[in-house]
């Protein structure tokens, strides 16, 4: 009779031990095995470059990221030869001495050349004590030079939006004393007999423009787009070369030839002129004074060609050049390479915005040691040709001298004094009020050629005034010339654009504001002579007659 089995269970043979291992053992192998390959597969795929290292931070184990961020390195070769950023020997000596993981720590590596970007890293160690009580680190580095750009950019948009309210601000308030030095200056030029005096007062009106012209960068700037701008005629050859006889000077003193070369036939288009050559001025001003950085001479080039629907307008210095690190940087607000206090880095992100805004396009082409070509494209939009006839590039000159009666009006004392002076000098009866409430008053009580008036006053502003003419005295709603030195408040601006009213900006020059009369004096020819012809009684001269009849009584 066969043996029996020792133990029978309940439900069937119990395995002996030598049975249980037999069955047991690959099971395990099995499962050690998968186990094995998902921890593989786990440090291949992650993203982060990880590396296993012995007690003497030499290289036992790397994965594919970290071959792909640092090179693929020989096992136990150093990691100071592969990565070495400053503060790492210090984590590890942390980690070494704690026996605790230190985790996310920042390090960032030098830029190897100038000009070149900073790498940014974020690192973990891990000890680890195995059996024999050797010491092994883990290595996790993560590049998050990117993501550091990213939070750059997001501060710098920070700053624009700050910028932008802070602009918007004290534009303004900026603007109107500025329009005082610079008118008052302007006419004491003109009564002045001494020379040293009138090259004094010179250089208060020329800084008083360039300060006005910093806060025209500053409310251009803190406009991120301006799809409404003004579309005027703009040649630009012609403003080209403007802005090269303003520079004329400041080329020679810096040794710069200047070579042009210019297609005959440039056709005109519609641009807004002033923000179009306020981006030539500023690529023209840098390539100025990057050629001013190395010894010697050097030349600027400005070309203009053109093709059916774009022209395109080149500039090009033989300066340093730009390294190619900074070129995708040139572009982004805050950004600049001249040293500090030299530069604010907004003119060419503001060039950018500008040239966007009109359908265009700005790109720059160099390299370290071959100077710089920054390329404008700009397309042809055509002219009508009512354009052409009202075209700013000609002022309207009266046919003869025509005195007109004007209304100033700014709640600014110092602006008031200064229009008086200055329109009575050149012939005209000026009339000055400081609030809405008596302009309106002395509205209806006399008839104006011309009213000056601000927009934004306490009170009852410009735009109320305005607003009241229209209605009781339509007839002087075209005679309105709006002056201000707010152009950027959404309220103003889209009053402004509502109306489509003249506006002459603060800070204005005395020639800007004659220029204004001298519209205003044409009209009044047009006035007189169609009520010459129609046989209909001229207002005005009757107006006339009737104050001088009151003043011989």
């Amino acid at each position: 009779m066969a043996a029996v089995p020792r133990a029978i269970g309940r439900k069937g043979l119990k395995p002996s031990r030598t049975q249980s291992s037999n069955v047991a053992a690959p099971v395990t192998r099995s499962k050690s095995a998968g186990q094995k390959d998902l921890i593989q597969a786990l440090i291949t795929s992650v993203p982060q470059a990880i590396a296993a290292l012995d007690g003497r931070r030499r290289i036992i184990l790397t994965n594919p990221a970290f071959d792909r961020m640092r090179g693929k390195p020989a096992m136990g070769s150093r990691l100071a030869d592969y990565f070495d950023p400053p503060g790492l020997k210090n984590i590890f000596k942390q980690a070494s001495i704690t026996g605790k993981s230190i985790e996310n720590r920042d390090l960032v590596v030098p830029a190897e050349n100038p000009g070149d970007p900073e790498l940014n890293y974020s690192v973990t160690v891990t000890p680890h004590s195995d059996a024999t009580l050797k010491t092994r680190f883990l290595l996790i580095i993560d590049d998050v030079t990117e993501g550091a750009d990213r939070e750059d950019r997001m501060i710098a948009n920070s700053r624009l939006v700050s910028v932008g309210e802070m602009a918007a601000g004290v534009a303004h308030e900026l603007n109107n004393p500025l329009t005082a030095v610079l008118g008052f200056s302007q006419l004491a030029m003109r009564q002045a007999t001494d020379d040293t005096l009138k090259r004094d007062l010179e250089s208060i009106a020329d800084e008083a423009e360039r300060a006005g012209r910093i806060v025209d960068n500053l409310l251009t700037f803190a406009r991120a787009s301006d799809a409404n701008a003004v579309s005027q005629i703009l040649n630009i050859t012609e403003s080209l070369q403007k802005i090269l006889d303003l520079r004329d000077y400041e080329c020679r003193v810096n040794n710069v030839e200047v070579v042009t070369y210019f297609d005959a036939d440039t056709p005109l288009t519609l641009a807004d002129t002033h923000r179009m050559e306020q981006v030539f001025m500023n690529l023209i001003g840098n390539s100025i004074h990057a050629i001013g950085e190395k010894p010697g001479h050097g030349t600027l080039t400005v070309g203009v060609v053109h093709d059916k629907s774009r022209i395109r307008v080149s500039i090009t210095d033989d300066g340093p050049g730009i390294s190619q690190a900074n070129l995708r940087k040139v572009f982004d607000p805050f950004f600049t390479t001249k040293p500090v206090g030299k530069g604010t880095g907004l003119g060419l992100s503001i060039c950018k915005g500008i040239v966007e805004d009109h359908g265009g396009a700005i790109r720059v082409e160099s390299a370290l040691g071959r100077g710089a070509t920054f390329v404008v494209e700009i397309p042809i939009v055509d002219v009508p040709e009512e354009k052409k006839i009202l075209s700013p590039t000609a002022p309207v000159q009266p046919n003869s001298y025509t005195r007109l009666k004007i209304l100033a009006v700014d709640d600014e004392r110092s602006v008031t004094m200064l229009l008086n002076r200055a329109l009575t000098a050149q012939g005209h009866d000026v009339d000055v009020a400081n609030d809405g409430a008596e302009a309106l008053r002395m509205i209806f009580l006399n008839e104006y050629d011309a009213i000056l008036l601000d927009v934004r006053m306490p009170g009852l502003g410009g735009a109320e005034v305005f607003r009241s003419i229209e209605v009781l005295r339509p007839d002087l709603a075209g005679r309105v010339l709006f002056i201000t030195g707010d152009t950027v408040s959404p309220d103003t601006r889209s009053f402004l654009e509502q109306t489509r009213v003249e506006v002459l900006h603060k800070p204005f020059s005395l020639e800007e504001l004659r220029q204004s009369m001298d519209r205003f004096a044409v009209l009044k020819e047009q006035r007189i002579a169609e009520s010459d012809l129609s046989g209909r009684p001229n207002l005005n001269a009757g107006l006339t007659q009737m104050k001088s009849v009151r003043k011989a009584s």
